[in-house]
């Protein structure tokens, strides 16, 4: 239970023609403006280097933009409509799931890897290669999906977590075959992180927050006495347990016809409180 998500996170970004749009549609429009301008750079014959990453340039020699730019350096191919739909898939799960702000903690986690480990490579071993693309990004979002529902049968044939297996021992076998330590260490590394954020969400530990710098003191609130009203009788109201119950059934009727979007502030928050209240049951 530790990692179901608030009501607010659970809900899209927006809507397009009633279509609901996560910030992993986001990300993979992205990724996929970026093989456009990656082939059109390479078309224009402008070297795409000032935006890969490289620890030497990157981050000792002040070209920090790359930290963020070298992800969506990716050269087109046939497989690359594939490649985005399958992290299409695998993050859009992930999102629904975790809510949204997990799920950028995740995205976060997963573009920090790589250049935390090739930083340490080269310290140790020297300049390996420059890093670009979202396979590491697309790896990560897939083995959390395969740790979040590891007994979804994929493709009704095989449990996912078998299938996560299967494609790491393969690309573990690639990088070995060709000698390729660094995408090697690269892979352990994304799929480590991955899989171990999901588990730890679902052990219950969370990660620190960064305190406020510059937060607001609560104003004082004031409050006026009226005068009191003579009392009047007052019919005994009606159980709190059959009164949310009949609720949340009108609210549970009305999302399977209209969608989420169509409740209104009120409704989503009394579908909270219930949220939170059964909550509070299982814990007990």
């Amino acid at each position: 239970m530790a990692l179901i998500s608030s009501f607010n996170e659970d809900r899209p970004v927006s809507y397009f023609r009633g279509y609901p749009i996560y910030y992993a549609t986001l990300l993979t429009i992205a990724y996929a403006v970026g093989i456009v301008g990656t082939a059109v750079c390479q078309a224009a014959g402008i070297s795409l280097e000032p935006f890969t990453f490289a620890p030497h340039r990157s981050l000792f020699g002040g070209q920090v933009w790359q930290l963020v730019t070298c992800t969506f350096i990716n050269e087109p191919g046939f497989f690359s409509i594939f490649g985005l739909l399958f992290l299409y898939v695998s993050a859009v799960e992930v999102e629904k799931y975790l809510g949204m702000r997990r799920f950028l903690t995740l995205y976060g986690l997963l573009l920090a890897t790589p250049l935390v480990v090739l930083t340490v490579w080269m310290a140790v071993f020297g300049p390996s290669y420059a890093y670009l693309g979202n396979t590491e990004v697309a790896i990560g979002f897939f083995v959390a999906f395969c740790a979040l529902y590891p007994n979804v049968q994929w493709w009704g044939v095989l449990p996912l977590k078998w299938v996560g297996v299967g494609c790491f021992v393969l690309a573990l076998l690639v990088y070995l075959s060709r000698s390729q330590w660094a995408a090697l260490c690269l892979l352990c590394a994304v799929s480590g992180v991955a899989f171990g954020y999901i588990r730890m969400l679902q052990a219950g530990i969370r990660l620190p927050r960064v305190p406020r710098l510059f937060a607001r003191k609560p104003r004082p609130k004031i409050h006026v006495v009226s005068k009191p009203a003579p009392a009047r009788p007052v019919s005994a109201p009606k159980q709190a347990s059959e009164t949310t119950a009949v609720e949340i059934d009108e609210l549970l009727d009305k999302i399977s016809k209209k969608g989420l979007g169509s409740l209104t502030a009120q409704e989503r928050a009394a579908l909270e409180r219930a949220r939170e209240k059964l909550l509070e049951k299982d814990k007990k």
